[in-house]
């Protein structure tokens, strides 16, 4: 774990407190919250594991080492996500109420400042409101780490409203842009398999899937019980925090819904790592293919992570993000059982 710094002789303002080049730092101030915890992960440099950050009295001071910049994710209690861009030498703040963690406020580069405002913007609007706005955003800065952001959480995954074409010029725009960016490069496959992906009300596919135990799990393993499928891998650090996500489902919600894990990893050692750490006591699947898999195929996956959530008939109720589009299904699904 990274080192974590509680600084009680330093308040959130003061500009004696700058950063320094080759480091990142990150300041909280939330309301109504004395102390907790919040964890930190990344997918593109920032961090290579998942990092948690205690708070006292409401407050945190994290820092790390970052050279050039990086995308960071903080996840919340409740497990929801607030996106924070870094560079080397900031000093990026979040201030917030913790009653209301949709409305916090990032300021400390353009880039934070910019979302920041975006999403103010958005308040009150429809989803194809913001999808369009996000389109025109992306257009008018294709640069920006916000664009790549925007581009993910609305157009990149299944089901959310967006046409293929519109997506796919997007994807061009921010490639021509942002040749490096290496988040782009790895999306081609997921821009590749767009119109393959599971829609909400299609049939889950009649899957087979033989275990290191060599016992099956098949699709009929899991009739008349609604099934939340997630595809991960230990190299992807969004991907393995949602372990820790399901962990607390399966605690909280025993015997309610039938989960099923599916790795793409590679190294075995690897995969148990991080299955021994969140306690998986569901059935994990991995046949060592990853991209390659026949599983991957079979359920159209273009990216990572990537869940499937179907209901007592077998049917897709929604695809993709947990957060966006799983979290609050499930919450409804889980709430009238």
């Amino acid at each position: 774990m990274k080192r974590v710094i509680l600084y009680t002789f330093c308040g959130l303002a003061l500009p004696s407190c700058g950063g320094s080049e080759g480091r990142f730092r990150l300041k909280g101030d939330f309301d109504h919250l004395q102390q907790g915890e919040f964890y930190l992960y990344s997918n593109d440099g920032g961090t290579r594991k998942l990092d948690t950050i205690p708070v006292v009295g409401g407050e945190f001071d994290y820092e790390t080492d970052l050279e050039g910049q990086a995308t960071f994710y903080l996840l919340y209690p409740n497990l929801s996500e607030q996106v924070i861009f870094g560079n080397s030498g900031d000093v990026v703040t979040i201030k917030g109420d913790a009653r209301n963690l949709k409305a916090v406020e990032v300021k400390g580069n353009q880039a934070n400042q910019d979302l920041t405002e975006f999403r103010r913007a958005a308040e009150g609007k429809s989803e194809a409101e913001t999808r369009k706005a996000a389109a025109e955003f992306i257009g008018k800065s294709p640069v920006s780490p916000v664009s790549v952001f925007l581009f993910k959480e609305y157009f990149l995954h299944p089901g959310n409203g967006a046409s293929e074409g519109e997506m796919r010029k997007l994807y061009r725009a921010l490639c021509k842009a942002q040749p490096d960016n290496v988040q782009l490069l790895r999306w081609q496959i997921d821009i590749g398999n767009f119109s393959k992906s599971l829609k909400k009300g299609s049939m889950l596919p009649d899957f087979h899937l033989l275990m290191e135990d060599s016992s099956e799990v098949k699709a009929s393993d899991y009739k008349g019980k609604p099934l939340l499928i997630n595809f991960w891998a230990s190299w992807e650090n969004e991907s393995s925090t949602l372990m820790f996500r399901i962990k607390r489902i399966a605690k909280k919600n025993p015997n309610k819904i039938g989960l099923l894990s599916i790795s793409l990893d590679v190294n075995k050692a690897s995969k148990e790592g991080i299955e021994r750490r969140d306690t998986v006591t569901w059935p994990s699947y991995c046949d060592f293919q990853a991209w390659e898999s026949p599983v991957v195929r079979q359920f159209g996956v273009r990216t990572l992570p990537y869940c499937i959530l179907a209901g007592k008939d077998g049917r897709v109720i929604a695809s993709g993000s947990y957060e966006k589009d799983i979290q609050p299904e499930l919450e409804k699904l889980l709430e009238s059982k």
